[in-house]
């Protein structure tokens, strides 16, 4: 499938989770909640996006893609290219990070494996790029079973989300 050119029926960047479709909320808010666990040490996090994850995809499909989100962050975590930044779980602001993996599981879902290539090495080095794809599919995969559908976004407003200014001060995965 080729990838999308600019204009073709595609949404621009999101600045805020107001403007993102239902399953990109869905990704950002278990984004937030994970890693928040990580920092605080406490599973209390991990079991509210368990059940989330099991609401809306049913425990069999919600644990193989939970299974497909745990490693997407752990390929994050552990091939990193740099700090990854996220918001407070409330927070309505969204960082260039966020809109990356939202993007990025997107690519996934909507089969576009060269731009779910270049975003998975935008965020992990080289050896962590195969993990994420791999994860990063089984989650999409999941998701599309149940009608939880991301939009594929072109960026129209020419501000790519590795430029995207963060609007609230943000705290870092890694």
């Amino acid at each position: 499938m080729p990838l999308p050119h600019p204009g073709q029926n595609q949404l621009p960047w999101p600045t805020s989770t107001a403007e993102l479709a239902p399953a990109e909320r869905f990704i950002v808010w278990a984004f937030r909640r994970w890693v928040l666990g990580l920092k605080q040490n406490t599973g209390d996090h991990w079991t509210l996006v368990w059940n989330e994850f099991a609401r809306q995809l049913g425990d069999g499909d919600g644990r193989d893609a939970l299974s497909g989100f745990a490693g997407l962050v752990k390929a994050m975590q552990c091939h990193a290219r740099r700090r990854i930044s996220y918001h407070q779980p409330c927070c309505p602001f969204l960082g260039a990070d966020e809109v990356s993996i939202v993007c990025f599981v997107a690519a996934c879902q909507n089969e576009h494996p060269q731009l779910a290539r270049s975003l998975a090495e935008w965020l992990v080095k080289a050896d962590g790029a195969d993990e994420m794809l791999e994860a990063g599919t089984r989650l999409s995969a999941g998701m599309r079973r149940h009608a939880l559908l991301l939009p594929q976004r072109s960026g129209t407003s020419g501000t790519p989300p590795a430029m995207m200014e963060t609007h609230a001060r943000a705290a870092a995965l890694h």
